[in-house]
């Protein structure tokens, strides 16, 4: 167990805030498909009040959305974010839907095959394919916007959290169409194209001109959502290590703060080390400035760090010691319902906590 020295007494000091954010990510239908009202419970009654499940992706949704493809789950189990928002409301639970923007992963072959010919997915600097929207093309802005908003107008959901707001990395994207874009952003023709904006002299105006068609979905989701829906959240899964993740995915978190287009703020902390995990938390903690709050994401079961419940609760308490106005836990699912979602109820975790942005 990694415990940092200097923080141990403060950590195991720490009591339980009773004026905290307690959630936790999973799939589209919880970890006991067809029955939300066992999970919603479940996770009452540990302590939890927050579920961010993940009801739409960039081409397929698990609700009945007449803007993206409706799921195969979908078709078997019902209308999920429905079936959430009813067991949620019933045990007390907030319910921030979560969307995978830009990302097709799970999207219907038809669907991506549209978008390819369409000229609508992502090209990178070597001019292969990536099946990923691209954030610059204006339709797919429309698609990734009236997506989120549909779930607002429709749904009694306390919250919209985004995630994948982002390129996948720094070689991506190039296609033709983010070509004519910028130049006509910028106002001058790219003489070497991509080699030019990808190590060339203009790769930091590209990099920033790549920031802002992230930044600005953010922002049109911030406002036209919280029209339709007054009092609705606004929040983002974003990578902890700031600046590095502006440079290479063009996420500018901390700006959508600056800007007010965010409500609480998740970093993807997602790690076995908790030096590393401290050092993110406290720079998130300097960044978000006390402003909105902020929720550490803890990779319980991620692709970066499986954790044990007992390291799952250290980093609980070692953000709390740091200033962090509570956690989201990856992810809810069958074996950390069993396993960790019962360790936070016995050692961190109290029915009487309240989220910071419903004192």
């Amino acid at each position: 167990m990694q415990v940092l020295p200097l923080l141990l007494w403060a950590v195991l000091a720490t009591g339980t805030p009773q004026n905290e954010g307690r959630g936790v990510w999973c799939e589209g239908t919880g970890p006991y498909r067809g029955d939300w009202d066992r999970s919603a419970k479940l996770l009452a009654d540990n302590g939890l009040n927050m579920v961010m499940p993940l009801m739409l992706w960039g081409g397929v949704a698990h609700y009945a959305s007449d803007v993206l493809p409706r799921s195969a789950i979908f078709h078997k189990y019902g209308d999920q974010l429905e079936q959430c928002c009813a067991a949620a409301r019933k045990h007390g639970l907030e319910v921030h839907v979560w969307k995978v923007n830009y990302n097709l992963n799970t999207a219907p072959w038809k669907f991506i095959e549209s978008m390819r010919r369409e000229g609508r997915t992502q090209v990178s600097v070597k001019g292969k394919p990536f099946d990923w929207l691209c954030p610059s093309h204006p339709e797919n802005r429309k698609l990734e916007l009236e997506g989120m908003l549909e779930v607002a107008r429709k749904y009694p959901i306390d919250g919209l959290h985004l995630d994948y707001i982002r390129y996948p990395g720094r070689r991506l994207c190039y296609c033709e169409g983010c070509r004519r874009r910028f130049e006509a952003d910028s106002g001058q023709k790219v003489s070497n194209w991509p080699e030019e904006c990808c190590s060339g002299a203009r790769k930091n105006e590209y990099n920033d001109w790549r920031c802002r068609q992230i930044t600005s979905l953010v922002g049109e989701v911030s406002r036209e959502a919280r029209k339709i829906r007054p009092g609705l959240k606004i929040s983002a899964a974003v990578f902890g290590a700031y600046p590095d993740c502006r440079k290479s995915r063009a996420q500018d978190w901390p700006k959508w703060i600056d800007a007010g287009y965010l409500d609480f703020v998740c970093p993807m902390n997602y790690t076995e080390n908790d030096k590393d995990f401290a050092r993110w938390v406290r720079n998130q903690v300097k960044i978000t400035g006390g402003r909105i709050p902020l929720y550490p994401g803890i990779g319980a079961a991620s692709s970066q760090s499986t954790l044990t419940t007992d390291r799952v609760l250290d980093q609980i308490r070692l953000a709390r010691s740091l200033g962090a106005s509570g956690f989201v836990i990856f992810n809810f699912n069958a074996a950390t319902a069993k396993s960790i979602v019962l360790g936070v109820g016995r050692g961190v975790g109290s029915r009487q906590a309240i989220p910071p942005h419903h004192r």
